[in-house]
């Protein structure tokens, strides 16, 4: 008797059917996990505990200065004439005594002849007056006095036609050339746009808008060994402060800043600031600081005091209630409100002089934003999962969107992420 093969065909055109069951259950379970692992994301913090902590804080003014180098020789003719040479350039590095600039001295001579003419004249009548009266005696002795006087003018004259450093250092500015015209004070009559008395050496100014150079001199050379800073402080600020404290010195652009000491403080207003009136300061910068440049702008800490055994918490962490000034203070977990005395800010950090102990954590609120985000589900013939929402700005993933109709699936969702 044959036997019977049909249930075993049977059974084997079930087995896909069983397959693609098996198969379609794992890719909504996988789905299902992707959404229950999203669900179960811890959410983003909405608040941090921090310890009060003991530390030393310094008092300080701010202000903000100018650098200047703390030597500087604006140099200028004595007597008028012709430039006949211009030996440096700005930039230039000169010795003291170096020789920069000259003038024809043609002219400076001749008056050192007619000078020496006329004191030679003038001994001559001194001789024949030894025997006169005594009131022709000592009208001789004037006329010699005088014409020595003039001679040693003249001879200076000569010598100051050529401007010569006081000082070893850098060519800030030059403000003549050569064939200008030095008038009688010194200064040039030509159109020359480079720039920098005769040697004027002088500290750095005490006014922040001031420049170390002056438009009237000829040369200006500077020291770049030694700077100071010119600012200016309020005189709400100026009590507080005394020459030798400490300063820091920020140069714009700068990571790390510069040592000084206050070097002279101003009694007199030298500007106002929306009606404030503005004490000058001057700082110097300790040591030999290098790759600083005149009139670079630097913002100025003054230290006016330090603090030790200072007790601080977040300032996030201070609030007002009903007119109190408390924290939230997490003890075992936890939480209950307590009213402090504060101190002195220091930024993000305030000082509580009352209320709290050293070690007690106190709750600091984290600032949270939200971003909404998009995504796409896959697809299968059973109509598409909703795709999880787009990621943060700067936390975790979007939360997941609406399921989408037909094969394909689209959801959009949002996200939270947590501030400070």
């Amino acid at each position: 008797m044959a036997k019977k093969r049909a249930p075993r065909s049977r059974r084997w055109w079930r087995r896909p059917a069983v397959i693609i069951t098996i198969v379609a259950v794992v890719v909504v379970a996988g789905a299902g996990t992707a959404a229950a692992v999203f669900f179960l994301s811890p959410k983003a913090a909405t608040q941090r505990l921090v310890a009060a902590a003991v530390g030393t804080y310094d008092q300080s003014v701010s202000a903000s200065g100018t650098i200047e180098p703390a030597t500087v020789a604006n140099l200028t003719f004595s007597s008028s004439g012709t430039v006949t040479a211009v030996d440096v350039q700005v930039g230039q590095t000169v010795t003291a005594g170096q020789a920069l600039a000259s003038i024809d001295p043609t002219q400076l001579q001749s008056q050192v002849t007619l000078a020496q003419a006329e004191l030679n004249q003038a001994e001559t009548q001194q001789t024949a007056a030894a025997g006169g009266t005594s009131a022709q005696v000592a009208a001789a002795s004037a006329q010699v006095a005088s014409a020595q006087a003039k001679l040693q003018l003249a001879q200076t004259a000569v010598s100051q036609a050529t401007l010569s450093s006081p000082i070893a250092g850098v060519v800030a500015a030059v403000n003549v050339s050569v064939g200008a015209q030095i008038g009688s004070s010194g200064t040039s009559s030509s159109s020359s746009s480079s720039s920098a008395s005769r040697t004027s050496t002088s500290t750095g100014t005490s006014s922040t808008s001031s420049t170390p150079t002056s438009s009237a001199a000829a040369i200006t050379v500077i020291s770049p060994t030694s700077w100071v800073v010119s600012t200016t402080v309020s005189n709400a600020d100026l009590a507080n402060i005394k020459t030798g404290m400490q300063a820091q010195v920020t140069p714009t652009g700068a990571t790390q800043a510069i040592f000084g000491t206050v070097q002279s403080i101003g009694v007199q207003s030298t500007s106002s600031t929306a009606g404030v009136a503005q004490f000058p300061v001057t700082v110097a910068l300790t040591g030999s600081p290098t790759g600083l440049y005149a009139g670079t702008v630097a913002s100025v800490n003054i230290i006016t005091k330090e603090l030790d055994n200072v007790l601080t918490v977040p300032t996030a962490a201070v609030r007002t209630e009903n007119g109190q000034t408390v924290v939230t203070v997490s003890d075992n977990g936890s939480q209950q409100t307590v009213q402090v005395t504060l101190g002195q800010i220091f930024g993000a950090q305030t000082q509580i002089t009352n209320g709290l102990a050293e070690g007690q954590e106190v709750v600091v609120p984290v600032t949270q934003s939200f971003r909404t985000g998009s995504g796409s589900g896959g697809s299968s013939i059973f109509g598409g999962t909703g795709g999880n929402g787009g990621s943060g700005r700067s936390g975790g993933g979007g939360g997941p969107g609406t399921g989408g109709s037909g094969r394909t699936g689209s959801g959009s969702g949002s996200s939270t992420s947590g501030g400070n």
